[in-house]
């Protein structure tokens, strides 16, 4: 390892005393023909320029290469600040601040969305908490839907990045527009997939109930053809089961897929039964 950096060390020392003699040389050959050939004067000149700047970059390239070296905690600061401080003064320069009016509307825009995702407007959330207030009793905490936990995660996320900017005080924040833009575009990309999610939930849930009373009226007749299965064990069990999952399908916080899977169970249940009270009758 030493004998590499001695070698790079001669490599530099070599290139340094060449580019020295090249630009003495340039220079004394510039002076000499500057009468009689002013135009080839110039060139050597130009030359001349040329070593000066390579000796200035190797040694500006060497103290950088020192500093990394020997001073890597002044190195990091240096380094930082030129890649955050800096440009952040370019950005302030060009960037204006949000006034406090679209600070307003986008804070009232997150706390709607986090209430939505609650499956709670503004309105519903005043009145439960009048509700408690007016009983003394403390505020519980707001129940989350699983199938919201996605994209609460999420929301989590873009409330961190505006109280990095010192939401939801106001008075406090200083925003510039791009970050703004990028709050804004980033609230309406998720209530955008929580409306989606919703009406998928919504159609989901209008299936279940249509599969639910199809079975309810197939429960019914086979009651109504058959009065003797009334008494029987089997038939009272499924009535209690159909009752069982309309609520649970009514409940916004029972995933319809949970009642859609035991729909075939109940139907192939009562086709069993069908066959039995058919067998018995004849």
């Amino acid at each position: 390892m030493k004998a590499i950096v001695n070698n790079k060390t001669v490599v530099n020392f070599k290139l340094l005393t060449f580019l020295f003699a090249f630009s003495i040389v340039m220079h004394v050959a510039a002076s000499s023909v500057a009468a009689s050939h002013p135009l080839l004067s110039w060139l050597f000149a130009m030359l001349e320029t040329v070593g000066w700047i390579c000796i200035f970059l190797i040694w500006v390239i060497a103290l950088i290469k020192g500093i990394q070296k020997w001073c890597p905690v002044i190195w990091t600061w240096v380094w930082t600040y030129a890649c955050t401080h800096v440009p952040m003064k370019k950005a302030k320069k060009n960037d204006p601040i949000v006034p406090v009016e679209q600070l307003n509307h986008l804070r009232n825009n997150v706390q709607r969305l986090g209430l939505a995702l609650h499956d709670l407007t503004p309105e519903m959330e005043n009145a439960r908490r009048t509700h408690f207030q007016m009983l003394s009793d403390a505020v519980p905490s707001l129940v989350l839907p699983p199938q919201n936990a996605t994209l609460y995660a999420e929301f989590t996320s873009l409330t961190r990045f505006l109280n990095h900017f010192g939401f939801p005080h106001l008075e406090s924040v200083r925003l510039q527009q791009k970050d703004f833009e990028f709050a804004r575009k980033w609230g309406h990309d998720l209530e955008t997939r929580l409306l989606q999610a919703q009406k998928q939930i919504q159609n989901q849930q209008q299936a279940t109930l249509s599969a639910l009373s199809t079975a309810t009226q197939v429960h019914q007749s086979i009651g109504t053809v058959y009065p003797e299965a009334l008494n029987d064990a089997g038939y009272q069990r499924i009535q209690g089961a159909l009752k069982l999952l309309r609520k649970m399908a009514q409940n916004s916080h029972c995933p319809s897929e949970l009642v859609a899977g035991y729909i075939p169970a109940l139907q192939h249940d009562m086709d069993t039964l069908l066959t039995q009270l058919k067998q018995a009758a004849v």
